[in-house]
């Protein structure tokens, strides 16, 4: 009896440490959680931020296609901030152009799309002196998708092309759906377009025509302030779904748009509604 005394007299001596170190880790785990939230959402900041070459390509023109719209978009405060810039499809830079590659082939003359994108970035770079952070390439079929989230996107602008040296003031208005979208990326129509207006212009002018109009949609699909709250989580989510089934493919990822890649969809809606909710 006096050996079992002693021994429930130790395991009472222990109980207490125990206990103590059973409590620390969920307090250590919900602070490295909460540390993890705190980096990604800093991130989200950054990201909102950026200056994003954007590349819409015709797939249907090679693996992975051609770049033909190729166009800088500021943001600040996760909002995209005065126009976008335009750059023609066919510019290139010295050391690029003895090797035959400009923005509009770059994807097709390397051996991999991250090489052709950091050669878009470098000539794109040149082109506009605007220091860019990431570059995005998104094909016609995904921009299509995208646009059919909000069922049209409405396009109103007067643009100004040169013409053989001679100054031509070219009107688009209307409003461009995902099929009218992907389209004009392949350069197929421009229905927002007077077909007399342009009947006459050579292919070499109409990449302005073609890059406004995608970067108007462009900058109306990204000003989700605009939108009300149901559609802007809409947007986001597709623009969720569509990043990570690899449709929309970014470079130069910081660690949120890494991590949105391998955990589960679950922790990306959160950081998407993190991101509506400050736009709201």
């Amino acid at each position: 009896m006096a050996k079992n005394n002693d021994t429930k007299a130790k395991d009472q001596k222990k109980d207490p440490k125990k206990k103590s170190a059973g409590w620390k880790w969920p307090i250590i785990i919900v602070l490295l959680v909460a540390l993890l939230f705190a980096g990604v959402f800093y991130d989200v900041y950054r990201l909102g931020n950026d200056n994003v070459l954007f590349l819409f390509v015709d797939e249907d023109k090679g693996n992975p296609g051609t770049v033909e719209v190729s166009s800088v978009i500021i943001f600040s405060n996760l909002r995209p901030k005065g126009s976008s810039l335009d750059i023609d499809p066919l510019s290139t830079n010295s050391a690029l152009n003895s090797l035959g590659i400009n923005i509009n082939n770059s994807l097709v003359k390397t051996s991999d799309i991250r090489t052709g994108v950091d050669y878009a970035k470098q000539i794109s770079k040149g082109q506009s002196e605007i220091d860019i952070t990431r570059a995005v390439v998104i094909d016609s079929d995904t921009l299509k998708e995208l646009v059919d989230v909000v069922g049209y996107v409405p396009i109103d602008f007067k643009q100004e092309i040169d013409i053989l040296g001679q100054e031509r003031d070219i009107i688009a208005k209307g409003n461009v759906t995902g099929i009218m979208a992907k389209q004009i990326v392949q350069g197929k129509t421009f229905p927002v377009v007077d077909s007399n207006a342009i009947k006459d212009v050579p292919e070499t002018s109409l990449w302005r025509v073609k890059s406004k109009i995608i970067g108007e949609i462009s900058l109306n699909m990204l000003n989700l302030a605009e939108y009300d709250k149901q559609t802007r989580r809409d947007i986001s989510y597709k623009i969720l779904k569509l990043y990570r089934e690899d449709k929309i493919k970014v470079y130069d990822k910081n660690m949120t748009l890494i991590l949105i890649d391998i955990l589960p969809e679950g922790f990306g809606r959160i950081i998407m509604d993190f991101a509506v909710d400050i736009i709201s």
